[in-house]
């Protein structure tokens, strides 16, 4: 949708806006009275809430963080209401920790302080052009149809290409499983894996934002640096860096790709994880027991510059298991009644099936509570068998979808 039409589109619309700070309030709320089409204004997240109940204005901006209610709290009881309206945050650098909340949550955007106007309207005017999109879609299914009939030939020879550049046919690795089920036909997750030549197992699971092709080709920088600097031997904190300024440098403005990387060293029993924005990560021992997790300490790719810098958790497993990473789309899968799978399914699931069948008996179970209707976000599950393999020849390996 051209900016124009979305500036139009933006003045028929009811925005709520929440901050704390009087100042930063009177000065924003001056500058969008002239650009939406109704503000409705509010001091807390509490008192935004009840506002958002009485009014159901299109579209939120919200401070993070707040007295009596944050605006994260808030962001989440309107998400479960309404999971279409988008929701902005604005937030100074040291809320760190709450921006990471917040990218978790479903961010459909943020503004960093001190608030720059014309970045806001920018910000703005993305989020009207995807929720008039999304409006369309939900309300004109013979609009959506001609939608998919005039580029579902170019999404596919893209998905074509894309599979041959980044070759598929490769993903045989014996102590990897994975699972893809994209919500389009070119999905925003990828995984990726690679032997270095001392034969330690490197893997890669990113999720990009958003969906369908523009979220796929924000992977191919990422994916070009995996391969170049397992083949070189080099450090998982430097990959990382230099896959964060790609994503920063050639991406569109605010598309951010959360992601794992690990390096598997069999001989050593030790693995090297960087998470960034990934939710599932965790080491499971034969018995079933969860013994690691590997938490989402830093930012997802592409949101800080070159002061940017990687942070790597390094565990050394006892006995052998598995190395079970996730995208958020798993614990986000809703069955026919609305109910997400939930992180306890998943630790059920892995739990109940025996050692060498939990790949197999997870994937079956999610499988079976989408019931197969369409997700509404990527799903993707990538397992590691830390046991020695009898026998693997180095080789690369990829799959995105």
């Amino acid at each position: 949708m051209e900016d124009a039409k979305c500036v139009e589109e933006l003045k028929q619309l009811t925005v709520l806006y929440v901050e704390d700070e009087e100042s930063i309030r009177s000065e924003v709320a001056h500058f969008l009275l002239r650009r939406v089409g109704r503000l409705i204004t509010a001091c807390n997240g509490e008192e935004g809430l009840a506002l958002f109940i009485e009014h159901h204005p299109d579209m939120v901006l919200t401070d993070i963080q707040m007295p009596i209610k944050s605006g994260i709290a808030m962001a989440e009881e309107i998400k479960k209401r309404d999971r279409a309206t988008p929701v902005i945050f604005t937030t100074v650098f040291e809320e760190s920790t709450y921006l990471l909340q917040a990218i978790d949550l479903g961010a459909d955007g943020y503004i960093l302080k001190p608030i720059i106007l014309d970045k806001l309207l920018k910000t703005l005017l993305r989020c009207v052009g995807l929720l008039m999109q999304s409006r369309e879609i939900t309300t004109s299914r013979a609009r959506l149809a001609a939608y998919h009939e005039a580029t579902e030939d170019e999404r596919m020879l893209i998905a074509d290409l894309m599979a041959r550049m980044m070759r598929p046919e490769n993903m045989r690795d014996s102590q990897v499983h994975y699972w893809l089920h994209p919500t389009e036909v070119v999905g925003g997750d990828l995984v990726a894996v690679a032997r270095s030549r001392n034969n330690k197992l490197h893997v890669m699971l990113a999720d990009s934002t958003g969906h369908g092709l523009p979220a796929a080709l924000n992977l191919l920088p990422i994916n070009h640096i995996f391969y170049r600097m397992v083949s070189k031997g080099l450090p998982i904190s430097l990959m990382v860096e230099e896959m964060n300024w790609a994503v920063r440098d050639q991406s569109p403005t605010e598309r951010y790709v959360a992601a794992l990387i690990a390096c598997i060293d069999t001989r050593n029993r030790m693995i090297e994880v960087w998470n960034g924005g990934i939710p599932g990560a965790l080491y499971m021992d034969r018995d079933g027991q969860v013994i690691h997790r590997f938490e989402s300490n830093n930012f997802p790719l592409g949101i800080l510059d070159r002061t940017f810098t990687a942070e790597t958790d390094i565990y050394q497993w006892p006995d052998a298991g598995d190395l079970v990473i996730y995208s958020d789309g798993l614990e986000d899968m809703e069955s026919e009644a609305g109910k997400a799978f939930g992180l306890e399914n998943i630790l059920q699931n892995l739990r109940a099936s025996a050692p060498g069948h939990r790949f197999d008996g997870l994937k079956a179970a999610g499988e079976a509570y989408l019931g197969g209707r369409n997700a509404f976000d990527d799903i993707t599950l990538l397992m590691v068998d830390t046991a020695p393999p009898m026998a693997s020849a180095p080789t690369i390996q990829t799959v995105a979808r």
